[in-house]
C-alpha cells in the first residue's frame, strides 16, 4: 500500500536535513512504527524553506520537500499581512504535483489547520485528516485571558504596524478557520482521539467517518519514571507552553502572584518551557501586570530538546497545564506516561485523556483561584499527588501502547482503501 503523508514537519527526515529541531515529535514516533511495515510503501511531503533540497529518501521512506518561493516585494507582502491572506487553491499545485508523482493508495493529512486539506476536493484518491486542534473553535476562545483591548494597548507598536504579532494572528486565524470549514465539508474520513474531536467532525462534516486512534509518544518518556522527593521544603512547578494567547500564559502568571502572597510558607518555582523572554505573550503579560516573571518567581526556560525537558519535569513536583483550548496536548499525555502529578483545565479533548481526581485534577480555564487551590491541595497531601501520578502512568502507557496504536492505523488504512 502507497500512502502519502502532508505533514508541517519533516518527521524523520529532519536528521537528513541536519536540522533535528524542526522534527515532529509524536509523528516521528509513528513513522518509525510504520516504517517497520513491510507492505506500507510510505511518502511525506512538507514546506521546507530551501528550495535546494530537492526530493530525497531514507530507508524505505521518501521525502517530498515543497519549496514556497517568498515575495521579493515588500509592499505586496506588506499588504497582504495586512489584509490577513491564508494560503488557498491557488497555492496547491505543488501538492497535486506530488500526488501524481507518488501515486499514493491512500492520502494522510495532519491536521485541519493548513492548506494541505484543499487537496480532497481536487484529487480521487481517498484522503483522511489526523484531528490535531480546531482552528474554528480556537477562533471562539482566542481572548479568553487576554482581550483585545489588551493585545492592542500592550503589544509593541511597531510590530503591530508591521501586520506582524498576536493581534494579526487573530485575524489570520478566522481566515484559515473559514478555510478549516471548507475542508471539513469535502472530508469524508477523520482520526480523532477525543470527544472533543469526534464531536466536532460530526457537526462541520456530517456523515463523515470517524477513526479512533491514539498517538505513539517519543521513546524517552516511556523509559523514565517521576519519582517524588523526600523530606521535601521546595516546590517545583512546570508547565509547556506556546507563543500564543490562548495558552493561558496569564493564568499562570496571575496564580502565581496568588501563592506568592497567601502561601508564602511554602517555597514555590514555576518553570516553564517554550517561552523566552522575547516573545511576543511574555512581553505583553509583563507590560500588562507590570512585573517581570522572574519576580513572580517564574523562570522562562525557552524551547528545549527532548532530554532537556524530559530532566525538568523529573526534576520537578507537579505538571500544570492551564490552556484554554486544546485536544490532547502531548505535553501532558508525556507527564502523564512518565508518572507525573498533573492539574490541567477542563477544555477541549482534555477530559478524555484525564478522569478528574483520578489521574489528576481538573479546573476551569482561566481560574487561577481555582488553580492556586489545586496547586496547594497536592502540595499539601503528596500521598494523593503520588497516587494521581502512578494511575496517570498506568493509564497513559495502556493509551499510548505502540504496537496496539500501528495496529489500529493499519487497520484504519485497510477500511479507508478497500471501501473505495
Amino acid at each position: 500500500m502507497r500512502v502519502l503523508w502532508f505533514t508541517n514537519t519533516p518527521s524523520l527526515g529532519a536528521e537528513f536535513l541536519n536540522s533535528k529541531e524542526i522534527g515532529g515529535g509524536w509523528i516521528e514516533s509513528l513513522e518509525a512504527e510504520l516504517a517497520k511495515v513491510p507492505y506500507i510503501k510510505l511518502a511525506i511531503s512538507f514546506k521546507l524553506g530551501n528550495s535546494d533540497i530537492k526530493q530525497f529518501s531514507v530507508g524505505n521512506t521518501s521525502y517530498y520537500p515543497i519549496y514556497i518561493k517568498p515575495r521579493k516585494n515588500r509592499f505586496t507582502e506588506k499588504i497582504l499581512r495586512w489584509s490577513h491572506n491564508v494560503e488557498n487553491e491557488n497555492n496547491i499545485q505543488p501538492y497535486l504535483d506530488i500526488i501524481r508523482k507518488f501515486k499514493p493508495d491512500l492520502i494522510h493529512i495532519f491536521g485541519s489547520e493548513s492548506a494541505f486539506g484543499l487537496i480532497i476536493s481536487k484529487t480521487t484518491v481517498p484522503c483522511m485528516i489526523y484531528l490535531q486542534g480546531n482552528l474554528t473553535v480556537i477562533n471562539l476562545k482566542w481572548f479568553s485571558g487576554l482581550t483585545a483591548v489588551d493585545i492592542l494597548k500592550y503589544s509593541n507598536k511597531w510590530t503591530l504596524l508591521k501586520g506582524y504579532g498576536l493581534y494579526h494572528n487573530y485575524f489570520l486565524n478566522k481566515k484559515a478557520a473559514e478555510r478549516e470549514i471548507s475542508i471539513f465539508k469535502s472530508c469524508k474520513y477523520f482520526i480523532g482521539r477525543t470527544d472533543w474531536d469526534r464531536r466536532i467532525s460530526s457537526i462541520l462534516s456530517p456523515g463523515s467517518k470517524y477513526f479512533h486512534s491514539d498517538e505513539i509518544m517519543r521513546p524517552s518518556f516511556y523509559l523514565q519514571q517521576w519519582r517524588p522527593k523526600s523530606n521535601q521544603t521546595d516546590f517545583v512547578l512546570i508547565s509547556t507552553v506556546r507563543n500564543n494567547i490562548f495558552k493561558g500564559l496569564e493564568t499562570i502568571y496571575e496564580c502565581k502572584k496568588i501563592l506568592n502572597q497567601n502561601f508564602s510558607e511554602y517555597n514555590i518555582g514555576w518553570k516553564i518551557a517554550g517561552i523566552t523572554e522575547e516573545d511576543e505573550i511574555a512581553n505583553l503579560i509583563e507590560r500588562k501586570f507590570r512585573d517581570k516573571f522572574n519576580d513572580v518567581k517564574i523562570h522562562l526556560l525557552g524551547h528545549l530538546q527532548e532530554n532537556e525537558l524530559l530532566d525538568e519535569l523529573l526534576n520537578a513536583d507537579l505538571f500544570v497545564h492551564p490552556s484554554h483550548i486544546d485536544n490532547s496536548p502531548n505535553s501532558v499525555c508525556e507527564a502523564m506516561l512518565i508518572g507525573m502529578p498533573v492539574i490541567a483545565t477542563f477544555a477541549g479533548g482534555i477530559p478524555s485523556i484525564i478522569d478528574n481526581k483520578e489521574e489528576g485534577l481538573l479546573v476551569q480555564d482561566g481560574d487561577h483561584y481555582a488553580l492556586a487551590g489545586a496547586i496547594i491541595e497536592l502540595i499539601k497531601d503528596r500521598n494523593y499527588a503520588v497516587s494521581l501520578g502512578t494511575k496517570a502512568r498506568k493509564k497513559a502507557f495502556i493509551r499510548h501502547n505502540p504496537d496496539r496504536i500501528l495496529k489500529d492505523i493499519l487497520n484504519i488504512y485497510n477500511s479507508v482503501v478497500t471501501n473505495q
